[in-house]
C-alpha cells in the first residue's frame, strides 16, 4: 500500500542489520561515529518497514503480519488502545526526535500517533519544534546531508535535506527551523528538518529593488547581496514568523496563508531573539517586542509595531560599526552580551585594540539592562548572528562554565585579543583550541551563514 514518504532517525542502539536490505528514505537520520546504522524508514512507495531488532534477535516477522511467538511480546498490538499513545507522548515530550525514532518502528504504531507532517500548523507547530537541535554544517556521504547537535544531551546526528538542493538557505531560527528561499518562484518557506514539514510564506518580490526584480524576471537569478537575512524566528506564540532583513533594511512578518509580508519597521536591528513565545529585538540600548495590534482598539495604529519595553538606565557605549550585540536564551533567562571594540591598555601582543564584552540580564520588572559577572554556570558559544547557551556537565566535559566561546567569524578569534574565550566570572582569557576538539570544532559552526551550511 502507498504511503508517505518519511525522515527517520537513528536507533540509539548498535543493533545488528538486518539479513535482508531495507528501502530507505532521503531523509534518513545516521548516527554520528556508527559505521553501520541501524535505520528505520520506509519506502516513498511501500510500506517494508520491518520493526527494530528487540533483545538481540535477528529474525523478526513483520511487524502486523504474523503472529507473535509463545513467550513473546507483541510489539505492534501496543497500538489502538494500548500504550503506544502514552510512550510516544513521553517520546514528544522528551525530544521530537524520539518521537520521529518511536513512529519509524511499525505501521501499527504510526497509525495511532499523530503525523508531524499532517499538522494543521505546519513547521510552526510547537509540538514538533526541534528546539534543542542546531544545524551545524554539511556532512560526508552526499550534497544534502548535514549535521545537527543536541544542545542538551550533545548527541550528534546526520540527515538528508534535500530540500536545500533546490532552494537558498536563508537562515537558522532558535527554534531549530530553516528559513529557504525558493528562487525561481522567490517563495520563502520553513522547514523542520527532523520532521520534513514545510511550510510555505508569502514570495519576497515586492522587498526586492526594480533593478532586482528586472534581472529574476529575464534571467531566473538573483544577486549574490539582494537578500540577506540578518535574524528570523517564531512570533505572536509561534502563529507568525518575523524576519529581520539587513538587505533590504526591513523587519517583516507573515503568517501561512498570508499572500503578502507585512512591514513592522525599517530600522537596523542589532540582535533578535524568540523568547517565549514572544519576538525580541535589540536596537542600541533599547529591548524592543514585536507586538500585535489587530486584535486591540488602537484606532489607526499599524498592526504589528516594535514596542519598547526595556531601556538601558546607563545608555550603552555602543558603535554599530565596530560593537556588536547578542541576545541570547540562557537556561531560560534573556541576557544580552555586547561585544565591544576598544583600546588596549597593555598592549598585548602589540595589538593597539582589543576585544571587551559585557553582559546583561534583561530586567522586564525593572524595564533595564543589569550587568551580571555570571552566566548561571553555563556557557555561551557566540557568533556574528547566532548564540547558544549550553549546560556543559556530562554532555559537554570539556567546556568551561559561564565562558563566551567565540565563533570562528570574529575577528578576535584570529586576530586582534586571538583568544578563544573570555570567563564573565574573572574577566581570564581561554587559548584558542585545537582544531579537532569539541570547542573548536562547535566554534567554527556557530556561524549562521555561510557555504560551511548551505
Amino acid at each position: 500500500m502507498a504511503a508517505a514518504s518519511r525522515g527517520s532517525v537513528p536507533s540509539r542502539r548498535h543493533g545488528e542489520q538486518p539479513n535482508t536490505p531495507r528501502p530507505c528514505s532521503s531523509a534518513r537520520i545516521q548516527s554520528l561515529g556508527l559505521k553501520r546504522n541501524h535505520l528505520l524508514a520506509s519506502s516513498s512507495t511501500t510500506e517494508t518497514t520491518s520493526p527494530p531488532t528487540w533483545r538481540g534477535e535477528k529474525k523478526r516477522a513483520r511487524c502486523g503480519r504474523r503472529p507473535a511467538r509463545s513467550g513473546s511480546s507483541d510489539w505492534a498490538n501496543l497500538g489502538g488502545d494500548g500504550p503506544a499513545i502514552l510512550i510516544a507522548e513521553l517520546a514528544l515530550t522528551n525530544d521530537v526526535a524520539d518521537y520521529v525514532r518511536f513512529r519509524a518502528v511499525c505501521r501499527s504504531w504510526r497509525r495511532c500517533t499523530p503525523d508531524p507532517r499532517g499538522a494543521d500548523q505546519g513547521a510552526l507547530d510547537g509540538r514538533f519544534l526541534p528546539r534543542q537541535w542546531l544545524m551545524l554544517d554539511k556532512a560526508s556521504g552526499g550534497p544534502c546531508r548535514r549535521r545537527f547537535l543536541n544542545v542538551s544531551t550533545g548527541e550528534r546526528i546526520r540527515t538528508d535535506i534535500p530540500e536545500v538542493a533546490d532552494h537558498k538557505l536563508l537562515a537558522l531560527t532558535p527554534e531549530g527551523l530553516l528559513l529557504l528561499l525558493h528562487v525561481p518562484t522567490l517563495v520563502v518557506r520553513l522547514l523542520n528538518p527532523l520532521t520534513r514539514q514545510l511550510t510555505s510564506l508569502p514570495p519576497v518580490t515586492a522587498l526586492l529593488t526594480p533593478p532586482q526584480q528586472r534581472a529574476w524576471r529575464t534571467e531566473g537569478v538573483l544577486s549574490r547581496d539582494a537578500i540577506w537575512v540578518c535574524g528570523a524566528g517564531l512570533a505572536d506564540d509561534a502563529s507568525t514568523v518575523a524576519v529581520c532583513f539587513s538587505r533590504p533594511k526591513i523587519t517583516v512578518v507573515a503568517k501561512p496563508g498570508d499572500e503578502h509580508w507585512t512591514v513592522v519597521d525599517d530600522r537596523y536591528i542589532d540582535s533578535t531573539l524568540p523568547f517565549a513565545g514572544r519576538f525580541y529585538c535589540a536596537v542600541g540600548s533599547s529591548v524592543m517586542v514585536l507586538s500585535n495590534n489587530s486584535a486591540s482598539d488602537q484606532g489607526p495604529a499599524a498592526p504589528w509595531q516594535l514596542v519598547t519595553v526595556v531601556q538601558r538606565s546607563k545608555p550603552l557605549y555602543f558603535c554599530r560599526m565596530s560593537d556588536g550585540l547578542h541576545f541570547v536564551d540562557n537556561g531560560g533567562e534573556l541576557m544580552l552580551v555586547h561585544r565591544m571594540l576598544r583600546e588596549s591598555s597593555d598592549g598585548t601582543q602589540g595589538a593597539k585594540r582589543k576585544r571587551e564584552y559585557d553582559v546583561y540580564r534583561v530586567d522586564f520588572d525593572a524595564g533595564d539592562l543589569v550587568p551580571v559577572k555570571s552566566l548561571r554556570g553555563r556557557a555561551v558559544f557566540m557568533g556574528r548572528r547566532r548564540a547558544v547557551s549550553v549546560l556543559p556537565a556530562k554532555a559537554f566535559p570539556s567546556v568551561v562554565a559561564d565562558t563566551l566561546y567565540l565563533g570562528s567569524d570574529c575577528d578576535e578569534k584570529t586576530r586582534l585579543n586571538c583568544i578563544g574565550g573570555y570567563n564573565v566570572a574573572d574577566g581570564s582569557s581561554e587559548p584558542r583550541h585545537h582544531h579537532w576538539s569539541f570547542v573548536a570544532c562547535f566554534s567554527r559552526c556557530i556561524r549562521g551563514t555561510g557555504k560551511h551550511l548551505a
